[in-house]
């Protein structure tokens, strides 16, 4: 009795630190999804009053210096929650406890394993809702621009056009260029706003539209014709790039399956006999081929997400 709840710690363990993890995510989608509502009544209130005072929240406070936490930090904000670098932060530190603990609780080998796992099915998680949130304001794109044209037709400023347009358009690009007007509104640079959403999200388009805002405060000229060109640009791109899609669905499918089937195969073992690398780790040639393997698959799942990853827009 005792040797079978011995055997069942390690998986409770897993569940614990599974649920935590899933907590905090759920944690963070809640508290983004309050801050939106609650900066969405503000940008409200300050369009209506129409003075708003430059404060110390505008473009500067997306911005983040430590190169590792502002790689976190986009990574978040892609998924569209709207969280403070210093909440991210505090995630952080509360994950690296939890990898001690697991390294505390199953070993150095296992410990590294259970962490990997987690935080890959984390990244790859966050990844894939940041890309879908992308892929939706990438199709949101032409709509809301042509909504940018009519708002400059009838006399307006680009910044008064953007913050016109979001109103109009749904989520994600709607809540997306209402804060880009509202940090234009407090005082940032048009451009600077516009090149810094694209950073974060990705794209590359709004780093044309940047550029066209430059060029047109600094030298004039027609910016609704350049903004119909990248109408057309942005729907044959769109429309190559579901073509493309369609013809690799097959070959990014089987790169998938490749890349899960020999880190399914060690969970597997691990689960099943868990002396089996304990003792390949235990010994040094053991540990060096171990090494060697994870290596190997890190790279191997790498280069397969580049080539998944060309089949996209290019973005």
């Amino acid at each position: 009795m005792m040797q079978a709840l011995m055997a069942l710690i390690p998986l409770v363990s897993v569940f614990a630190v599974v649920l935590l993890l899933a907590g905090g995510a759920i944690w963070l989608f809640i508290r983004a999804g309050k801050r939106e509502k609650e900066e969405d009544i503000l940008m409200r209130l300050r369009s209506v009053s129409a003075e708003a005072a430059p404060t110390s929240d505008g473009v500067g406070s997306t911005r983040v210096e430590n190169p590792l936490l502002r790689w976190f930090c986009h990574l978040v904000w892609r998924t569209g929650a709207d969280v403070s670098a210093q909440t991210v932060l505090n995630i952080l530190l509360i994950m690296a406890g939890v990898a001690v603990f697991a390294l505390i609780l199953f070993g150095v080998l296992y410990g590294l394993v259970t962490t990997a796992v987690l935080l890959a099915l984390i990244w790859a998680w966050m990844s894939r809702q940041g890309a879908l949130r992308r892929a939706k304001i990438i199709e949101q794109l032409p709509a809301f621009i042509e909504g940018v044209i009519r708002v400059l037709g009838a006399g307006n400023t680009l910044d008064e056009s953007i913050s016109a347009a979001a109103k109009e358009n749904p989520e994600p690009i709607g809540p997306l260029f209402s804060s880009v007007g509202r940090q234009i509104r407090l005082g940032a640079p048009v451009e600077s706003v516009l090149m810094e959403v694209a950073d974060i999200n990705r794209l590359n388009d709004l780093k044309v539209m940047a550029m066209a805002a430059a060029i047109n405060r600094k030298y004039g000229g027609s910016l609704r014709s350049l903004l119909r060109s990248m109408i057309h640009a942005v729907r044959a791109r769109e429309a190559a790039a579901r073509e493309l899609r369609a013809l690799t669905a097959e070959t990014r499918f089987s790169a998938i399956v490749l890349s899960m089937i020999p880190v399914a195969l060690v969970l597997f073992v691990m689960f099943q006999n868990p002396d089996y690398y304990k003792n390949m780790w235990l010994d040094e040639s053991g540990r060096n081929l171990l090494i060697f393997s994870v290596v190997m698959q890190l790279l191997g799942m790498g280069i397969i997400y580049r080539m998944m990853k060309s089949t996209g827009d290019g973005q």
